[in-house]
């Protein structure tokens, strides 16, 4: 099961990674692309409120292209569009790649909290990929260790609810924790010394990602 899936699509960014691009195997570049990617709230209500931009289906949307009021929060901000752009070449990617996509507790009652019934139910589907790849990729050992560290007063800087995040981001394994948050990619170099877990924006993920795709 796909958690998502990029739209059939001849676009110009589809046609650029099919024609243009060559996907370079990890025996070539000698590491791992089986990332385990934890989606934070904002992120996942931009990909939710977005999608027909992110998965390849629609243009990129504009303010005002919604009812006073009703615009999702991520085109509000002056980085949406990049923000949005950047999430649509990382699905683009996962076409190929097949990254585990993670949801948790935490992330859900966050969601849920919305009262955004679409939201909720979109939710509980990717949390069914997150529990198949879970199932088939347990996390091992150290993972309740490194949960465990992020409870360290180290971190109280970090509020409680991003910490909750975060804790279940190290328990499930996960090697990218993807925001959209300005505050907690601040944290990234203190978290990363202590845990194997990634702060990364929709940006830095993708440029993480890019040294894999040749011609663009």
């Amino acid at each position: 099961m796909r958690a998502f899936g990029f739209a059939e699509s001849t676009s110009s960014l589809e046609h650029t990674f099919q024609k243009e691009a060559n996907f370079l195997g990890m025996a070539e570049r000698g590491g791992s692309l089986a990332y385990r990617v934890y989606l934070d709230t904002g992120t996942f209500q931009a990909i939710e409120e977005c999608g027909g931009y992110v998965f390849g289906e629609d243009d990129l949307p504009r303010v005002e292209d919604y009812a006073l009021g009703k615009a999702p929060q991520v085109i509000m901000r002056p980085d949406g569009a990049l923000i949005l752009e950047s999430l649509r070449d990382i699905f683009l990617f996962d076409d190929r790649a097949h990254f585990d996509w993670v949801v948790s507790p935490a992330s859900l009652a966050e969601i849920d909290a919305a009262n955004d019934f679409h939201r909720s139910r979109y939710a509980r589907e990717v949390l069914e990929h997150t529990d198949m790849c879970l199932s088939e990729k347990p996390p091992e050992q150290e993972a309740a260790s490194m949960a465990s560290i992020m409870c360290n007063p180290l971190f109280g800087s970090i509020s409680q609810k991003d910490r909750k995040l975060l804790v279940e981001a190290a328990a499930t394994q996960c090697d990218i924790f993807l925001t959209i948050e300005k505050k907690l990619p601040k944290q990234a170099d203190t978290i990363l010394k202590k845990i194997n877990l990634q702060i990364a924006t929709p940006m830095t993920f993708w440029e993480m990602l890019r040294p894999y795709i040749r011609g663009l």
